[in-house]
């Protein structure tokens, strides 16, 4: 017999389980007020939200996702009207996305779910466990993706 702890029972398994179902809540509660839109599509208007104008490469390196799954939520996004996009003036071959009118309205509608949740996640949790929590996670983010902070 192992002694090894199940991988939920580490500190980082509990803490992926929990993101996975805070991230699970919020996907369902999205889909309730708009079916047009998921939770990774809100993500990058969000980003978007944060700083305008942004090429798919600089959207795929802030939400750690590959190339190809970027495209594809540009092509949704753009289907659905959220976003739009023009050349970059500075980049021959490259392009620059932005926020529509339209957009910016979802994102303001869905976002406060997003702090909701993220609000209840902690709901009973003190303050000065909140503050080691952000502490640990930071390092975690520090190590895995160190460049998260230069934004």
């Amino acid at each position: 017999m192992s002694s090894k702890l199940p991988p939920y029972k580490t500190a980082a398994g509990a803490s992926w389980i929990a993101t996975r179902l805070i991230q699970n809540n919020m996907a369902h509660r999205i889909a309730e007020k708009n079916d047009k839109i998921n939770i990774e599509q809100l993500l990058m208007l969000m980003e978007l939200n944060y700083e305008d104008g942004l090429r798919p490469s600089v959207l795929a390196e802030r939400m750690m996702r590959s190339k190809g799954t970027i495209s594809s939520l540009i092509k949704h996004a753009q289907r659905n009207e959220f976003i739009a996009s023009s050349s970059d003036p500075n980049h021959k071959n490259a392009k620059r996305l932005y926020l529509t009118v339209y957009g910016k309205k979802v994102h303001d509608e869905l976002t406060p779910i997003i702090d909701e949740e993220l609000e209840a996640a902690m709901d009973g949790v003190p303050a000065e466990l909140r503050e080691e929590i952000v502490k640990v996670m930071f390092n975690v983010i520090r190590r895995n993706h160190p460049s998260f902070f230069d934004y």
